[in-house]
């Protein structure tokens, strides 16, 4: 599938999830019949044009997705209006950076196994990252000029220094904040034999 596919079904998904999650507002604030099938129509028409068939589904990197893009997920079940809205956001936001950080991206998220909106909007950032470092690496070899390239490799360095923080944070943030710390005592007996114990201490007990 080519890059100018790729983009046009973006932009029809996004438009369709806009659509639907209108929709859904309408029906909660008691909208008129004429309103809501307006919606569905205009819903239903970009779906068609997008050949999706079974409407939206969670795809590669737990984002909404049509059922025919690359990378899906085996699963049925359709986001909520808000979680719509989020997923089709963090979509356009990645993919201004470009198409293929977008596709970064979602297989960041599923590489670190994204759980929830959080660990998938730092799955985009960490791609993002990861292209602006790789971006001016690329840059500063092609630069005539040491300084320029000096200043490009720099920023270069700052991106990758921020992606490596980056993954500390999803690491932080799936860890329980425990911190072990062990203690070695050698208490010496009156015949001199040594006895050497461990101490673990829980919260601030113990601490030396």
């Amino acid at each position: 599938m080519g890059r100018d596919s790729t983009t046009k079904r973006a932009k029809l998904l996004q438009k369709a999830l806009s659509g639907k999650a209108n929709m859904a507002r309408i029906t909660a604030n008691g909208g008129t019949v004429s309103d809501i099938e307006a919606y569905a129509v205009e819903s239903a028409a970009l779906l068609s044009m997008d050949e999706t068939q079974g409407g939206i589904l969670v795809g590669a990197g737990g984002e909404a997705m049509s059922q025919d893009d690359p990378g899906l997920l085996d699963t049925m079940k359709t986001p909520g209006v808000a979680a719509m809205d989020a997923s089709r956001d963090r979509l356009r936001l990645v993919s201004q950076v470009g198409v293929d950080c977008a596709a970064s991206a979602l297989d960041a998220s599923d590489s670190i196994q994204a759980a929830n909106s959080l660990e998938r909007m730092l799955s985009h950032q960490l791609a993002v990252c990861h292209t602006t470092a790789m971006n001016y690496v690329a840059k500063a070899n092609l630069q005539q000029d040491p300084q320029n390239s000096v200043r490009m490799m720099n920023l270069g360095i700052r991106a990758m220094e921020t992606f490596q923080r980056g993954l500390m944070t999803v690491k932080r943030m799936r860890g329980s904040g425990e911190q072990r710390i062990t203690i070695q005592h050698v208490n010496v007996t009156g015949g001199g034999q040594a006895v050497i114990g461990q101490v673990q201490p829980r919260g601030g007990a113990g601490e030396k």
